[in-house]
């Protein structure tokens, strides 16, 4: 979602986009700072029945969340849709809030392995934020069992492994191909490993926001939570 309006605690703010952060204009400092709007006794929506690209207003409060997900704010009414953005401008919008080139800029903090398994993780009593847009150099995709996870590199060369893939728009596509006829699995592997890196990479606006779980277990996990383009119906049938 992104913000067009001043923060204050007293104004609703205009915000765009089904995601789940927001890019606020702070007009006092003349840039985007990312919030995310969450509901007041839970993390998360249990139903939002908007489109991402879609203006809401909210009435959110003045306190950050807990670090690193200080761009939590509580929502004190229902939000209400006001108008709508294409696409591209959405992307362009979150290409002005919060970006990195690098994996230590993502979260302004040191990003480390797992050595006994998959994903990257960062501690959460180093990191700064818990959203970041980030510039790549190749993206990959690829199914594990029934989970879809990115490979990125990044324009500084690091390689950011095995992140699991929670954009809601790329989910439902995946499940949406992974229903067409026998087979299915194996096709849709090999469209990721084809087709996709043309019509993904090759986008005008294209790019990668890249979030941080909740804490667990004393560390925050990686997650690619945001890709565009958004997958397009008609690429179904190509499968």
């Amino acid at each position: 979602m992104l913000c067009t309006t001043g923060f204050t605690a007293k104004t609703a703010e205009e915000l765009f986009g089904l995601l789940r952060n927001a890019a606020v204009k702070q007009r006092e400092r003349q840039k985007f700072q990312s919030i995310r709007p969450i509901p007041a006794s839970a993390h998360s929506w249990n139903y939002f029945p908007h489109q991402r690209g879609d203006i809401l207003e909210f009435s959110l409060t003045p306190f950050s969340g807990a670090s690193p997900h200080v761009e939590d704010r509580v929502s004190m009414r229902d939000f209400r849709k006001t108008a709508a953005v294409a696409e591209p401008e959405v992307a362009s919008y979150l290409g002005k809030a919060e970006c990195s080139d690098s994996l230590r800029g993502l979260f302004e903090c040191a990003i480390h392995e797992n050595r006994q398994g998959s994903g990257v993780y960062a501690y959460p009593t180093e990191a700064r934020r818990s959203i970041c847009g980030c510039h790549t150099k190749n993206l990959r995709l690829e199914l594990y069992g029934n989970e879809l996870r990115a490979t990125l590199v990044l324009f500084s060369g690091e390689v950011a492994r095995d992140l699991p893939v929670v954009d809601r728009d790329w989910l439902d596509f995946t499940d949406a191909a992974e229903n067409r006829g026998a087979n299915r699995a194996a096709r849709l592997e090999r469209f990721l490993n084809s087709q996709f890196q043309y019509k993904i990479m090759s986008c005008p606006h294209y790019f990668v926001r890249i979030g941080l779980t909740r804490p667990y277990r004393e560390v925050c996990w990686l997650m690619l939570d945001t890709l565009f383009p958004i997958p397009k119906a008609d690429w179904l049938e190509e499968f």
